[in-house]
């Protein structure tokens, strides 16, 4: 690597960083604050905990999530009363702003953490993650989701820094294990990146015999300490419901039971690509997935509340959406699998592939028990929000694989071409 390929990677980096903080900043002050997935509910909790110190009551609005978001955002919302804003709660939202961009500066942090060779690399995934429509989307919204993929971020730079290391010293271990506690105290769900953890530690134990003890030493002490972070969350829930991570109500039919088989196997690539919303395909996971992933399948951002009806122009955008998102998921993907085909096949060569890698399977087995666990007619419980807090990550393994095939130099052109021009056809609709 030059010294001059890494200036000009830091600064093609920086500038998408730029770009990504104006939007997500505007995006904040101007898109409605009940305009995004479940506002009210979590406005109403916010402000409950800003100004009368209660949690919402039992079965009523969010009363299963954390209180972490809602603590900040009910705060800054009070802030925004007393300087009697328009819309106070905007202030909320723009916390979501700084989540964002503070985690795309992670993301550069973590490809020069992992790929310190691989300038590429570093371009390709701050630029994937600044233009990943659910992230922008979601980083308008008051919703908890941006704070946990920031939390779960710096968790994946504290663990890409014990490996690459080899330092397993309480230094590290504490803020680890304070950060996976930490997103537990915002979304149930970041548990996932617990077991991450867990599972690169182990990796690293056994990868290197002399420090086996060290590493498995940390990887206990970080689980403890993300025990006893949420630990009183948990003791508050347990105590009234039935379920201390996650209460909502199941059915009593067998899990696997509850979706039939067209639910996991059937992509619809035809509608996915050319008519992305709702009403198209609701007892479809991929197909919901990726068009509330790239588009707007709910209608919360294009169309929907703040926007009005769907228009022949509006499906027009989320069809080309769809068809965008394409090759960035393809890579991605492909990134994901080199990565783990790599940590399984070389498993003593570089444990910290296993960061990149583990996230996205992980996120996407998360996302696929809730909506089979908590099935609904019209695929609510499937959103790429749920997993939001996997895009750093996939946005390494995207950036690993344009790093792949960009070593020949005349495909490494031709695809810098196409993923520019790619990221600026994206750039009108993650715009509010």
């Amino acid at each position: 690597m030059s010294g001059t390929g890494a200036r000009a990677a830091l600064l093609a980096s920086g500038a998408i960083l730029i770009v990504l903080a104006v939007v997500a900043v505007w995006n904040a002050l101007t898109y409605p604050s009940i305009g995004g997935y479940d506002a009210q509910e979590y406005i109403t909790y916010a402000r409950d905990i800003a100004e009368r110190r209660v949690l919402p009551p039992e079965g009523v609005g969010a009363y299963y999530t954390p209180p972490g978001y809602m603590a900040i955002a009910g705060v800054a919302g009070s802030i925004g009363r007393t300087l009697d804003l328009h819309d106070p709660d905007h202030l909320g939202q723009l916390v979501n702003a700084v989540a964002v961009v503070g985690t795309g500066v992670i993301v550069l942090l973590l490809a020069r953490t992992l790929w310190p060779a691989r300038p590429v690399t570093w371009v390709a995934a701050v630029g994937f993650f600044a233009f990943l429509p659910t992230v922008l989307k979601t980083g308008a919204m008051f919703h908890p989701e941006p704070l946990g993929m920031l939390i779960t971020a710096g968790a994946l730079l504290v663990l890409a820094r014990m490996v690459r290391t080899k330092t397993y010293s309480w230094k590290l271990v504490i803020p680890l294990g304070l950060l996976l506690g930490a997103g537990q105290l915002v979304r149930a769900w970041s548990l996932w990146m617990v077991a991450v953890a867990i599972v690169v530690l182990v990796a690293a134990a056994f990868a290197d015999r002399s420090l086996r003890r060290q590493a498995l030493t940390a990887a206990l002490a970080a689980v403890v300490l993300a025990a006893l972070v949420p630990a009183p969350w948990y003791v508050h829930q347990a105590t009234r419901y039935s379920n201390p991570v996650f209460d909502r109500p199941q059915e009593e039919e067998f899990l696997l039971a509850r979706r039939p088989l067209t639910f996991y196997v059937d992509a619809g690539f035809q509608d996915v690509v050319r008519r992305p919303w709702q009403g198209r395909f609701n007892d479809r996971f991929l197909p919901i997935l990726y068009a509330e992933t790239w588009g707007d399948y709910f209608g919360i951002w294009a169309w929907g509340p703040g926007r009005g009806d769907r228009t022949d122009e509006i499906d027009s955008s989320l069809a080309r959406q769809s068809a965008l998102g394409l090759l960035p998921t393809g890579l991605a993907f492909a990134g994901v699998v080199a990565l783990l085909g790599l940590a399984v096949t070389r498993r003593r060569e570089d444990v910290g592939r296993l960061i990149a890698a583990l996230p996205p399977v992980a996120a996407l087995l998360s996302v696929l028990y809730l909506g089979v666990a908590y099935p609904t007619s019209d695929g609510d419980t499937i959103k790429g929000t749920y997993a939001l807090a996997a895009a750093p990550a996939l946005a390494l393994c995207f950036g690993f694989a344009v790093d792949a095939l960009s070593r020949r130099r005349v495909v490494g052109l031709a695809l810098a071409v196409v993923l520019v021009g790619t990221a600026l056809a994206l750039l009108p609709f993650v715009v509010w």
